[in-house]
């Protein structure tokens, strides 16, 4: 059936993206065209100056001009291209396998694995990276193996799944030392310490990370997973509040990260050192290396985390407009980048920031944050981490049974990821993220 043309003059209504999502069925295959509409649109300029702005997410931002079908003609294929490349390492991993060559079929599947997961696609990741390891399950050299536990890992711990992503790291671990693997034994430990920094096992994430250290000792040439894990270490020592210590730890991170490639360390760095200055209530210091670890930082993710930081420093200061300005920001660079999973911790930040101005309808935005977490199906730490801050800003309106309500909720779903207390003020924007399994949320 022909689609029924308009009759002249008709004006095209203007759809938000929460309309949008409201006429579209839940598929996975439509989410790249709700992402493409998100990183295209724009906001209603008539609210940019009344007070109902502060309280704006992305649902009410306006789709772009869609009656022209060519727009997505181009993005389906472009999803094409994504897919047929998928498919062709599918083949060249199938065609090593017909030939015996189970490393071939791994390290094609590995990089399948690597393309689901810049793609903001962490369980087909997992899917690729455990058939990496089934490839090579057998064979004698274990290295490649440990390589694919610990891309699925990542995957696991990017899906929330602690518990799988800890078991899979410690096993990665114990192949890579048993085949004198030192860098990928390194790594598997640091990635074991941030799962379980992310449960708040703060003794055990320590001691994953001079594990690490350890174990590099005898490498002569510099590695980048040795500033990974002082930072990391550092992180751990301030989180507990032991200032003296984390210092040096940050100090030796530095250290070792100019003798590699500074410029690249320089963001995380400098962030961290923004995070030792809020723990101390130099506010104002800690803007100033921020600033410049957003200026530094060349990946989106980076720069969203680091801009929230920023925002922070303004907060604890009352200064809520500032705040308010860099954490718009954010959500404008998360938006330009589709990354949709990062708007969940943005809206948080927002909805304290809207509490702290004794906005009534603040819920708003921890709704929103909730709403996106569960449309996304993020991680249960971000609904935990979110219901946590919704509570904090109930307390602070004097809301006190719908406070201790909601707090009893988040330390629910603290438990079901193994913890057992909810996390720390500020816990939700602090900590160096990377692509480089540095964790991506810490804990003060």
């Amino acid at each position: 059936m022909r689609a029924r043309s308009l009759p002249y003059g008709t004006v095209m209504k203007r759809l938000t993206l929460d309309e949008v999502r409201t006429a579209l069925p839940e598929l996975d295959e439509l989410r790249p065209i709700l992402d493409d509409l998100l990183g295209r649109s724009e906001p209603d300029r008539s609210k940019a100056w009344a007070g109902s702005g502060q309280l704006d997410t992305v649902g009410s931002r306006f789709v772009p001009d869609i009656s022209a079908a060519h727009d997505f003609a181009a993005l389906a294929r472009r999803e094409a291209d994504r897919l047929q490349a998928v498919y062709r390492l599918v083949g060249r991993a199938l065609a090593a396998l017909a030939a015996g060559d189970a490393l071939g079929a791994a390290a094609a599947l590995l990089e399948a694995a690597a393309s689901e997961e810049a793609g903001d696609r962490p369980d087909r990741a997992l899917g690729y990276a455990e058939a990496a390891f089934r490839a090579v399950e057998g064979d004698r050299d274990r290295t490649v193996a440990a390589l694919a536990l610990r891309r699925s890992a990542r995957a696991a711990r990017t899906l929330g799944d602690l518990a799988d992503a800890l078991r899979r790291y410690e096993q990665s671990h114990d192949l890579a030392r048993g085949m004198s693997d030192t860098r990928g034994a390194a790594e598997a430990a640091i990635g074991a310490g941030n799962v379980l920094q992310d449960q708040g096992r703060w003794d055990e994430a320590e001691s994953r990370y001079r594990t690490a250290l350890e174990v590099l000792e005898p490498l002569t040439e510099p590695a980048p997973e040795r500033w990974h894990a002082l930072i990391n270490l550092h992180i751990v020592a301030r989180s507990r509040g032991r200032i003296e210590e984390s210092l040096p730890l940050l100090r030796e991170a530095e250290a070792a990260a100019a003798v590699i490639d500074a410029d690249s360390a320089t963001p995380f760095i400098e962030n961290a050192r923004g995070q030792l200055l809020m723990a101390q209530g130099a506010y104002d210091r800690a803007e100033e290396h921020f600033r410049t670890a957003v200026r530094t930082a060349t990946h989106s993710r980076a720069r969203i985390t680091m801009r929230l930081n920023l925002a922070e420093s303004f907060l604890a200061r009352g200064r809520t407009l500032d705040a308010a300005e860099h954490a718009r920001e954010a959500e404008r660079e998360a938006i330009r980048a589709r990354m949709v999973p990062t708007l969940p911790e943005v809206y948080r930040l927002l909805g304290r920031i809207a509490s702290a101005e004794d906005n009534p309808d603040a819920f708003v935005l921890f709704e929103r944050s909730l709403e996106l977490v569960r449309q996304r199906k993020l991680p249960i730490l971000e609904e935990a981490l979110t219901v946590q801050a919704y509570a904090e800003a109930e307390a602070l309106r004097g809301e006190k049974d719908t406070a201790e309500q909601l707090l009893e909720e988040a330390r629910e779903r603290f438990a079901v990821l193994g913890m057992t207390q909810e996390r720390q003020r500020w816990a939700d924007v602090f900590g160096p993220p990377s692509d480089n399994d540095i964790p991506a949320k810490g804990m003060t």
